[in-house]
């Protein structure tokens, strides 16, 4: 059953994350012009995504619908594709799906052991590596070879990067939650 609270979860992270994506998200795109190039400022939405997570404590389809809202509010962005096009953000619908299933089943498991941290980190890592591939695909479909080849370059350079940016944030992340829950 869905409470109050995890509904207002839902609609308030996707918010806070299209805030970020407004502000620094898509700015690599916008100012570069490099198609890619915003997976080198994913740090915010890693942050956002690993309290999201941990706050909805293994329950099925918040992190879906959360990523849902989430993906409707960037629609005008440049964030993934071209604002208003919604094949190109199809992807990270489909990892959503795949996000949601896959985290919330192993969920109990890290928390009998009381490993949440090493969850969170590997889930994030996870889903920030599955996202790119996934829109490569389907780039691959939708826009022109040069585009798509740059695109793929541009994300297998920064691949450190988001591998980095999903550890730091998702203990960061980690850290904020603790901090809500001894509050809560």
């Amino acid at each position: 059953m869905w409470s109050s609270r995890d509904l207002a979860l839902v609609v308030l992270f996707p918010i806070v994350n299209v805030i970020y994506t407004y502000l620094f998200g898509q700015l690599g795109w916008m100012l570069l012009g490099v198609p890619g190039s915003n997976m080198a400022l994913i740090i915010g939405g890693v942050i956002i995504n690993s309290v999201a997570l941990l706050m909805f404590e293994g329950r099925r389809w918040r992190f879906f619908l959360m990523q849902f809202i989430f993906v409707v509010l960037i629609l005008p962005t440049n964030l993934v594709g071209t604002p208003f096009d919604i094949l190109p953000r199809l992807p990270s619908l489909i990892n959503a799906i795949h996000a949601d299933i896959l985290y919330n089943s192993i969920y109990g498991f890290f928390k009998n052991r009381n490993q949440l941290k090493l969850w969170v980190t590997i889930c994030l890592i996870e889903f920030f590596l599955v996202n790119p591939l996934l829109t490569g695909i389907a780039f691959t479909f939708l826009f022109p070879p040069d585009f798509v080849s740059t695109f793929i370059t541009v994300v297998l350079l920064l691949l450190p990067v988001s591998i980095a940016e999903s550890i730091v944030g998702s203990l960061i992340g980690f850290k904020l939650y603790e901090k809500t829950k001894r509050i809560g």
